[in-house]
């Protein structure tokens, strides 16, 4: 707990365990299915090791959080308690309010290409593809220059199971994509048209018709363009605007 109010309040109770840097999009990747240490930080990936290491230790005295032993494994899984799963609604809900007020002052100081693959491959994984066998690779121009050498990646669907890999493992590729970092991030959230991305020359996509059709059906690519968020909780809030998607 890195924060005491001093107060009687419950909202100032909850803030001292909740607000700190970091902890809400822990947990975000916790709803999400995050269960290994490797791949919350997947989730964070600007997140320093020893600092996520420290906030786990923290979310699980505040019984947010219990760490469990691997079987016949090296390491743990983290899962959450009744008292951090029931903080869903809470996550979804800043999700909604940010699409609403915050996603417009999303600028180049934002661009995180190991955050927006990760984020894309959790939206296809499970049922989403099971059955599925396809390869997209995806080019990204205007990367920060931390991210010059991850600016290639290819999503493998093998039958529910999604892999990352940011070289070339000499799958045909069924998808291709060529964008402009910031701006794929807006078509793929419904902020833009992927329609006009293409006549402009921000994104450029080519590959196989049942590819794209595939990639535009789960990635809820829509024209008009509608923002769409990665719900958590399945509750969704009566006046949120355009679909969403349910984490598996």
């Amino acid at each position: 707990m890195a924060t005491r109010y001093g107060s009687f309040c419950p909202v100032a109770k909850a803030a001292e365990v909740i607000t700190g840097r970091w902890t809400p999009l822990i947990l975000y990747e916790l709803m999400r299915g995050s269960e290994r240490f490797s791949d919350i930080q997947n989730g964070v990936p600007l997140m320093a090791r020893s600092l996520l290491a420290r906030r786990l230790r923290e979310m699980e005295q505040d019984g947010l959080i219990v760490r469990v032993k691997q079987q016949g494994q090296r390491g743990h899984t983290y899962h959450l308690t009744p008292a951090g799963d029931a903080l869903r609604p809470l996550i979804d809900l800043l999700g909604y309010w940010g699409t609403d007020w915050r996603l417009p002052e999303v600028d180049d100081g934002d661009r995180n290409v190991s955050h927006l693959m990760w984020s894309m491959r959790g939206a296809l994984m499970g049922e989403a593809s099971r059955g599925r066998n396809m390869v997209f690779h995806f080019q990204f121009r205007n990367v920060p220059r931390r991210d010059h050498k991850i600016r290639q990646w290819w999503m493998i669907l093998r039958d529910g199971e999604v892999e990352l890999c940011y070289t070339d493992m000499g799958f045909d590729v069924d998808l291709t994509v060529n964008a402009d970092l910031l701006e794929f991030f807006f078509v793929v959230h419904g902020s833009r048209s992927l329609r006009q991305a293409r006549r402009a020359g921000t994104v450029e996509v080519s590959g196989s018709e049942q590819a794209l059709a595939y990639f535009i059906e789960k990635f809820g690519i829509t024209e008009p363009p509608q923002p769409h968020f990665v719900t958590v909780s399945g509750i969704v809030p009566p006046n949120s605007l355009g679909p969403q998607i349910h984490a598996a």
